[in-house]
């Protein structure tokens, strides 16, 4: 009955974490009005996930943010093709008081100078590719990496390797299916923001994939 009832806690936290989400989403520049219900049960969703999986774990609180900040930025990135400044930059810095405290709560549970280089690198990388090819990688995205390298780097660097890995497995997954569909052609672009979130939030939530990485 217990565990019912924490159950049912987490997800109504979850709820009212979507429908924050969906408010800031429709007050902030360059976000979108959404209707009330996928936004809170997506929030209740991933919320209940990520807890039952981590709980008593030190990476929890770093699940349930990979989550919300998925469930803000995927609808925005699946319909307008863009990732808002209003949410990717701060992001940045929660990231950053959420490693630091988990650190503090939870001593060598994982380190902060190496999701800090994670963080550096995985923005190197894709800044690169953005500058190299603009149509291949959107300034948004390379906004969004080090928010994902700090929560996945904290933990290991096989975590932030199986996020990215995951996160261009499921794009072309996506792609392919939208190609043999043709829903999608060759001059067709698809928004690389969810993958990215998507893979952040599976690496951190499911330990199993990072043990992929390290095989």
């Amino acid at each position: 009955m217990l565990a019912v009832l924490l159950a049912i806690v987490v997800a109504a936290g979850g709820a009212a974490g979507g429908a924050a989400v969906r408010m800031v989403l429709g007050s902030i520049p360059r976000g979108m009005a959404l209707r009330p219900g996928p936004v809170e049960l997506a929030g209740a969703a991933v919320t209940a996930v990520g807890v039952s999986v981590a709980v008593g774990q030190p990476r929890i609180g770093l699940v349930v943010f990979a989550g919300l900040l998925a469930v803000a930025l995927t609808p925005v990135d699946a319909v307008h093709h863009r990732l808002p400044d209003a949410i990717t930059l701060p992001a940045i810095g929660v990231a950053a008081a959420l490693v630091v405290l988990t650190d503090v709560l939870a001593p060598g549970s994982g380190s902060l100078p190496r999701a800090a280089a994670v963080a550096a690198a995985l923005w190197a990388v894709f800044a690169g590719i953005a500058w190299i090819s603009p149509r291949s990688m959107g300034r948004g995205d390379v906004k969004l990496v080090p928010t994902l390298g700090l929560l996945t780097g904290y933990l290991g660097v096989a975590e932030a390797a199986a996020g990215v890995v995951l996160a261009f497995v499921l794009g072309a997954v996506v792609a392919v299916a939208g190609l043999a569909t043709r829903r999608l052609t060759l001059r067709s672009t698809i928004p690389f923001g969810p993958f990215l979130l998507a893979g952040c939030w599976l690496s951190l939530t499911f330990p199993v994939v990072a043990q992929l990485a390290r095989v």
